[in-house]
């Protein structure tokens, strides 16, 4: 007989934007299988922007932990939830410290092997080691096969603001997420201006840029391409970058948490990866739209490329992304 399941759990993902997304299959397993279980999400202000109000959710603990006081004020709103169960989903020692400080009886975290900065010491329960683990929705899945949550299809509802059809203008769209966080991610410019070319004078496509306030300046120079180029960068927050791609055919882009959006709300996606490992951080049940290089130093996981030239994403042609395009645009006709 299976034991009954916990009264109050804490998930512990604060960050960054896309594994925030990832997580949302496993939010939904848990509440499809306890939904007398009270969730609570322990999350950072940005992220907590695309998932504020989640249905699977109960209750978002936002831990601002880099404002003045963000620690004592997350100390104790953590201890005061009285949790029995406690999931540390970023197994680093930040994500540690809040999930001891849960007090929950049951703390559960990653297998030694997986855990990063020695967070291990604060769980007290882990999943079982995994030598082959998949992309990270596949390994936070993990811990609901670990807690006996029944299986079910991975669901992410993200709670996007819906864009109006008018927008496609009767061409089929694009959406390109320009940026990355790491800078190892970023395709290079030059790339971007020649698929802009190629998707909205030799395909015909709509296309729309997508990408935060460092990606302006690239952005405005996309733009001047082609009048059916629209520059969205820096003027979207991410309820509304999500719509954006959801409104779109496909969506081009590199390891982002665009992307893992773009998954999430079931658009069609082309993976462009240099340094990431796409089958760590690639894009759930999608391996066939990851395009990347075939050099002998990646995938290397380096936030900035060491190599002269950054060959993993210079070697990878606008020719071949926009082929690529036309083929998954072609399937969908």
């Amino acid at each position: 007989m299976s034991p009954p399941p916990p009264k109050r759990v804490a998930l512990v993902k604060l960050g960054a934007i896309g594994d925030v997304a990832n997580t949302l299959p496993l939010a939904n397993r848990l509440r499809r299988a306890w939904p007398e279980v009270h969730l609570t999400w322990l999350i950072a202000p940005l992220a907590h922007g695309l998932v504020k109000g989640h249905p699977a959710i109960d209750r978002f603990l936002v831990c601002d932990l880099k404002a003045k006081g963000g620690w004592r004020r997350a100390l104790r709103d953590v201890r005061a939830a009285r949790f029995d169960l406690a999931l540390d989903l970023q197994r680093i020692q930040k994500s540690g410290l809040l999930t001891l400080a849960t007090g929950a009886p049951r703390r559960l975290g990653f297998d030694r092997a997986r855990c990063k900065e020695l967070s291990y010491v604060f769980t007290n329960e882990r999943i079982s080691p995994n030598p082959r683990p998949g992309v990270t929705v596949a390994q936070y899945l993990e811990f609901a096969d670990h807690l006996g949550a029944r299986e079910s299809a991975p669901e992410w509802r993200i709670p996007f603001v819906r864009w109006s059809e008018e927008l496609r203008g009767g061409r089929p769209q694009i959406t390109l997420g320009l940026g990355a966080s790491k800078p190892a991610n970023r395709w290079p410019d030059r790339h971007w201006e020649d698929l802009v070319h190629s998707l909205s004078h030799e395909q015909g496509l709509s296309v729309h840029l997508c990408g935060g306030p460092e990606d302006v300046p690239l952005g405005a120079k996309l733009a001047r391409i082609s009048p059916t180029v629209m520059d969205w960068t820096g003027r979207l927050n991410l309820r509304e970058s999500a719509g954006l791609i959801e409104a779109g055919d496909l969506f081009i882009g590199g390891d982002t948490g665009l992307l893992h959006i773009a998954v999430g709300v079931g658009t069609e996606v082309i993976a462009l990866f240099g340094a990431a490992d796409p089958l760590r951080t690639g894009p759930f049940l999608r391996p066939d739209s990851v395009l990347r290089e075939a050099v002998t130093c990646a995938p290397c996981r380096k936030r900035r490329c060491p190599v002269a030239g950054h060959p993993c994403l210079e070697r990878l042609r606008a020719s071949r992304v926009g082929a690529a395009a036309a083929l998954c645009l072609s399937k969908l006709s």
